[in-house]
């Protein structure tokens, strides 16, 4: 099987009714494939979670329950999703909030997880180190990439074309570093997992291995 790589994978955000995958369910997902690092492709659905909105999460999308009313549930959403991921590699921010939810709701509707997440804020405090924050809001305008086709967050589709933008400019830190292109998740992976004290001295191997 050919290991993955970064030259094909699925930026993707939920919007949920709260923060535990157990009880609370999904509301809105918004996917796009990036090939060789733009995208080709975009995925995006509004879902009825089976019970009424808690207003914070009204104050803080702007979803209400009358634009959920008549959508589908999200274990009717999940196979769409599903077969639009296609197993690839998927790119989130503060990704472990949205692999819970979607391995949550995959559960729901019968299916299994096949991909796996690499994580925007991890790569940005290693690749961009010494930023005050690393929320999604503070950091477009911390790497001055916030792109002009969305300016609000806390919507998914909004939220995927941020972190697309901060994908991009890590991909290009990330090159500068170590001169690969198209790196295999692993490589990245490992990168999230190191240190701060770590990472020159990683960087640096891969820039050796690859002259």
């Amino acid at each position: 099987m050919t290991e993955p790589t970064t030259r094909e994978l699925v930026v993707l955000d939920f919007e949920t009714t709260g923060l535990m995958p157990a009880r609370d369910r999904t509301i809105e997902v918004a996917a796009t494939l990036l090939v060789d690092h733009q995208p080709v492709d975009t995925f995006c659905r509004l879902m009825h979670p089976g019970f009424a909105l808690p207003s914070f999460i009204t104050s803080l999308t702007g979803i209400t329950d009358q634009m959920l009313r008549g959508q589908p549930r999200p274990e009717d959403v999940m196979p769409a999703l599903h077969r639009f991921v296609r197993g690839l590699p998927i790119v989130a921010h503060n990704a472990s909030f949205d692999r819970a939810f979607l391995h949550a709701e995959l559960a729901r509707a019968g299916l299994q997880p096949e991909s796996e997440f690499l994580c925007t804020m991890r790569l940005a405090r290693r690749l961009a180190p010494g930023l005050p924050s690393y929320r999604l809001d503070t950091l477009v305008d911390a790497l001055q990439v916030r792109p002009s086709s969305a300016r609000q967050f806390h919507r998914s589709l909004a939220d995927v074309n941020h972190t697309v933008a901060i994908w991009k400019e890590l991909h290009a830190r990330f090159i500068e570093h170590t001169g690969l292109a198209a790196p295999p998740v692993a490589v990245l992976s490992t990168l999230m997992r190191k240190s701060k004290k770590q990472v020159p001295k990683y960087l640096a191997s891969l820039q050796a291995g690859n002259g």
